[in-house]
Order: structure tokens, then sequence, then C-alpha cells
């Protein structure tokens, strides 16, 4: 869980999600079950990502889906001291309101637009169920 020491424990803790095939991860609600993201992730190569399988999924289920890039520095990952921590990320919309290009952003930042993925979904699951 190292996405703690951006957002806290006790926010980190909300962040649950499935590894579906080792690069493609659901982003859930725990109480729910309910998906809020569809995450398609693997080490940057400089080489293009289509994610067209991802995207389908996407759009076919709706949620939010993203491409997401990510760069190892040479540290140690403090939360896990076995694996390098990550540097950066390059991250890319794939559905319906895809944005045309990548974003380079940091660990923190990534951790925090979960947190915001999912307070959004959070409101949306809610305004369904009245």
């Amino acid at each position: 869980m190292s996405t703690r020491r951006f957002i806290g424990i006790e926010k980190a803790q909300l962040l649950a999600m499935i590894d579906l095939d080792a690069a493609l991860y659901v982003e859930y609600d725990d109480n729910s079950k309910e998906p809020i993201a569809l995450i398609e992730t693997a080490i940057d190569v400089n080489k293009p990502k289509p994610a067209t399988v991802t995207r389908n999924l996407a759009i076919r289920a709706k949620p939010p889906a993203f491409v997401v890039l990510y760069t190892l520095s040479d540290i140690p990952n403090p939360a896990d001291s076995q694996w390098k921590d990550i540097l950066k990320f390059r991250v890319k919309r794939l559905n319906s309101k895809a944005e045309k290009g990548w974003e380079s952003i940091s660990p923190e930042e990534w951790a925090k637009r979960l947190l915001k993925m999912r307070e959004w979904s959070a409101g949306n699951l809610d305004r369904e169920n009245i």
C-alpha cells in the first residue's frame, strides 16, 4: 500500500482494485463492489500502448478507463524495499472523454486522482440508487 505515504493510511485503504491479467486493474468501491475505473498498467518503454481491449470494455461498462505507464526509480519503495519505487507515471484516458495525449504526473498526483475518481463515482452511485 505504497499510496499511503502520499494520501495517508486511512485514504489509501479506500483504494481497492483487483488484478485481471497482471496489467489490467479494476478500481472498485469496497462496500458495493461497483467498478469505478479500469486501469491498464505497464512499464514505460517509450512504445505505443493502444489498450484496445480495455477501451472497448470501458465503452461497454461505462467507467472511466486509463492507460498508466510507469517509470521505476533507482531507490527502493519505502512501503516494500524488495521493489523499486515509482519515479513517475504517464497517464492517458481511453474512453468516451478520451484525451489526445499523455500526461506525466507524480505518484502522489496519481494517488490523489484515484481518490477524486472515487469521490465522483460514489456520488454517481448514490444518485443511481435514489
